[in-house]
């Protein structure tokens, strides 16, 4: 999401095996929509397999105080 995620959501979505992230920059959507083959949402009313994308992993690392979301094996990515 563009917006922030409250703590409650980010738990929620957590307890079901999915990640959410706030404050993402529209081209860092973007960007992921294209490698995973998903569309953005605003919403998850009406979310079904057809607009979820997929990667052979996915994992969170922090290198000092930044953390970064690493997406591997992407059918869509570039790089």
């Amino acid at each position: 999401s563009r917006l922030p995620i409250g703590d409650l959501a980010t738990q929620y979505f957590a307890d079901r095996g999915l990640f959410c992230a706030g404050r993402v920059a529209q081209d860092d959507l973007q960007r992921v929509s294209r490698a995973t083959g998903g569309r953005v949402q605003t919403t998850v009313y009406g979310l079904s397999p057809s607009v979820l994308g997929t990667c052979g992993s996915f994992e969170e690392r922090q290198v000092g105080a930044e953390r970064y979301n690493i997406f591997s094996d992407c059918e869509g990515a570039r790089t």
